[in-house]
């Protein structure tokens, strides 16, 4: 009994550890996952990254998917955060002059 209280309390803390992280079961005999963001479809044992940077796996029993840009936290409010999803990554910039960068805080996911 105290083994299933400390597994439980441990799963109910690990959002906070690994919260840009999710994982998927799949169902018995599943042969692919399904991309949550883009609805494609994935072999098992494959990898990809999708339309909004987010890195999965599909393994034999689950989806395992993580954030693959930073949070952007601590930029001067005359300053905004452009991210480029095609090439998965960001700048931080003045909004009254794009080509002059920010001083900010990232976190990563």
């Amino acid at each position: 009994m105290r083994s299933a209280v400390l597994v439980l309390g441990l799963c109910a803390l690990f959002p906070l550890f690994c919260g840009a992280c999710f994982k998927s079961l799949l169902e018995k005999g599943a042969t692919h996952c399904q991309d949550e963001t883009d609805k494609t479809w994935h072999a098992v044992g494959s990898s990809w990254r999708n339309s909004q940077c987010v890195e999965c796996s599909c393994e034999s029993n689950l989806m395992s998917c993580c954030e693959g840009l930073a949070t952007v936290t601590g930029h001067p409010d005359d300053c905004v955060v452009e991210y480029d999803y095609t090439k998965c990554t960001f700048e931080v910039v003045k909004k009254n002059n794009p080509s002059e960068q920010c001083v900010y805080e990232a976190i990563l996911k």
